[in-house]
């Protein structure tokens, strides 16, 4: 799952970032919003993580952009200010939820999966493939009893994957769900990540296929 997060707080940002990779979120950080109304391509996120008090072009209009761009997209706001009015005008702009600075990431992390679970994104708790199953609310991946231990990286490759599972998923599309637009890399580290995957897989039930020229395939052994 790919957050956005618009805060010119760099210290902030960044901790926040950090902490919801580690919870196996792929993250961009974007420290005004005229960058976002230049050109963020907003079909690429699950949500957004919005400031109200952003310099330049505020928040309220980076909410509004954002809604009229990408009606869909979950809107979370977050303001140092504790004003019924300033909430109000932020949620009336398309937002879908606040919060209020400081915080508890605990019930931030909270309000995320019930906003993408409200948004339809999220239908079911458990998304099971087989012997594979995937915990929306706890994010753990598990075969069978067996939890897996996966880094960030192969977390958001193997939920890409899951996701269209019995479908080809192109290495362009499992790089962009496991790195930030930031990150200068290139497509060689799909394939380690994948061979790492198919290690801590570990099943004769499932596998992941490599299609030459055209991306991996989460497949179930054939009965």
């Amino acid at each position: 799952m790919r957050l956005l997060i618009v805060e010119d707080n760099q210290r902030l940002s960044e901790w926040l970032a950090r902490l919801l990779r580690g919870e196996n979120y792929v993250v961009d950080c974007i420290p005004d919003g005229e960058s976002v109304i230049e050109g963020v391509a907003l079909e690429n996120y699950d949500l957004a993580i919005v400031d109200l008090g952003l310099p330049g072009i505020g928040g309220i209009d980076v909410v509004r952009h954002i809604r009229a761009h990408h009606a869909t997209i979950p809107v979370l706001i977050l303001t140092a200010e504790d004003a019924v009015k300033r909430r109000v005008e932020g949620l009336d702009a398309g937002a879908d939820d606040y919060m209020t600075k400081p915080f508890e990431v605990e019930e931030l992390e909270a309000r995320i999966r019930a906003l993408t679970r409200r948004s339809g994104r999220l239908v079911r708790e458990e998304l099971r493939y087989g012997p594979l199953s995937f915990d929306q609310n706890t994010r753990q991946f598990s075969i069978g009893e067996r939890a897996l231990q996966l880094s960030p990286r192969e977390h958001a490759v193997l939920e890409a994957l899951m996701r269209r599972a019995g479908a080809t998923v192109s290495k362009e599309v499992l790089l962009e769900a496991s790195y930030g637009f930031d990150e200068e890399v290139n497509l060689s580290v799909i394939e380690v990540t994948v061979h790492r995957l198919r290690r801590k897989l570990e099943s004769d039930a499932i596998s992941i296929a490599t299609l030459r020229g055209l991306g991996y395939v989460l497949r179930l052994a054939q009965p």
